[in-house]
């Protein structure tokens, strides 16, 4: 362990050199290939002070955030900005084997079974979110690429740690389950980003005069988007 900085070392066989990464779930994390000697670790962490304070200090607000996160707790509520609608969570003992999920009318989410198990409730938690994200997302995305006339050939939903969403080169979209606690501003904002994705892949300058023509004021939201993690719940990004 260096004198200045924790840090979390790995080893890889396909690594051919060292390098360094700080994300705000790890830290300061150390790629060494398979035999890198441990002992020299010290000494390059002290040539690279600079860039590791800098980055530590870019991550500390979502380090902070995670920290928030309790393993034992479950989801008393979910406050979907996204779609504009606030879940209570209620949890029902059942003897049976496996966490279940119904939602109701009035805004509840019943959760059934071994809800002592906070893993498993919030797993199920989860499963229901991402549901709720393809009906919901999904169709909002299709609905901003008839009214623009984008041409989208496929779409999934998943949970992502740094991505909003993507797009790939068949126009596929993918889009992160976590923009349900998104306002609903940004939302659409990154589904109009990924949309312009399936006629300009790049960011070029004529993907954003693309993007601009149909969100004037684009790159201001997009300065927004940049601490729109601070929405989501803890309990949601220490699971992924």
């Amino acid at each position: 362990m260096s004198a200045e900085f924790e840090y979390t070392l790995r080893r890889s066989a396909r690594a051919r050199n060292v390098r360094l990464k700080v994300t705000p779930r790890d830290g300061l994390v150390v790629v060494v290939p398979k035999r890198y000697p441990a002992k020299r670790i010290p000494a390059l962490l002290t040539a690279r002070r600079d860039w590791i304070e800098s980055a530590l200090a870019r991550v500390a607000p979502r380090r902070e955030h995670l920290a928030g996160h309790d393993p034992r707790d479950r989801p008393r509520e979910l406050e979907l900005q996204g779609i504009g609608e606030k879940w209570v969570v209620e949890y029902r003992p059942t003897t049976a084997s496996r966490i279940s999920v119904a939602s109701h009318d009035d805004m509840r989410l019943v959760i059934f079974g071994p809800v002592d198990d906070a893993a498993a409730c919030r797993a199920a938690t989860k499963r229901w979110l991402a549901r709720t994200a393809r009906d919901r997302l999904v169709t909002r995305l299709w609905s901003i690429a008839d009214e623009h006339g984008f041409q989208v050939n496929a779409t999934s939903v998943r949970w992502q740690r740094t991505r909003w969403g993507s797009c790939s080169s068949r126009g596929n979209i993918s889009i992160n389950a976590k923009l349900l606690f998104l306002p609903r501003q940004l939302v659409d904002h990154v589904l109009l980003h990924e949309l312009c994705h399936t006629v300009q892949l790049d960011h070029s300058s004529a993907f954003w005069s693309l993007f601009e023509r149909y969100e004037p004021g684009c790159r201001a939201v997009r300065r927004d988007l940049r601490d729109a993690w601070r929405y989501v719940p803890p309990w949601i990004e220490a699971d992924i």
